[in-house]
């Protein structure tokens, strides 16, 4: 029983350090939707997406070998590796694409709602700036080494709070009069 309570535990953990469930931004005027849009084809969001798809496709299946790797005793077979990063891969692949549009539209409604329309219609022109063109081609690369980053920064919080956890648990257990079995 508590070897599942455990398991259980260290489910709870991993939701405390998820990423949080997006939300519906709130829908600002037309206008201001509409220079978001001109915003985001300035931008090439759609070029935009591919290459972030793309660099986080990458980071993804290397984080999968590396980290199943670290917590098993021996490392997987690279076939069974690979068929696991293709399943990442096609999933996210099929999240993306799947739901393209809606991305897109979510997108504009955010920008929407931090900027006004006069400031969305600057920022697009600013995107023909060689230093701008630079940075949105850059872009999906810095955001997947962020993610990267990040991801280390979490794992390693993730660790404290299911040690943290099993021994709360343990206490309570051990209080009760019960004998955990690790």
């Amino acid at each position: 029983m508590t070897r599942g309570l455990f398991k259980g535990v260290a489910a709870l953990a991993a939701l405390c350090v998820s990423a949080p469930a997006m939300a519906e931004p709130a829908n600002p005027e037309p206008a201001r939707v509409a220079a978001a849009q001109k915003l985001l084809d300035a931008m090439h969001y759609d070029s935009l997406v591919d290459r972030t798809l793309e660099a986080v496709v990458a980071e993804t299946q290397h984080s999968i070998a590396v980290n199943l790797n670290r917590e098993l005793n021996e490392a997987l077979p690279a076939d069974l590796m690979t068929k696991i990063q293709a399943i990442a891969e096609r999933h996210l692949r099929s999240a993306i694409g799947d739901h393209r549009a809606e991305l897109k539209r979510g997108t504009a409604l955010i920008y929407a709602r931090h900027f006004s329309a006069e400031e969305l219609s600057r920022l697009a022109t600013l995107q023909s700036d060689p230093v701008m063109a630079k940075m949105q081609t850059e872009l999906p690369q810095i955001a997947a080494e962020t993610m990267a980053l990040s991801r280390g920064l979490v794992d390693s919080a993730k660790a404290g709070i299911e040690d943290e956890m099993k021994a709360a648990v343990i206490d309570y257990m051990t209080k009760k009069g019960e004998k955990p079995s690790t």
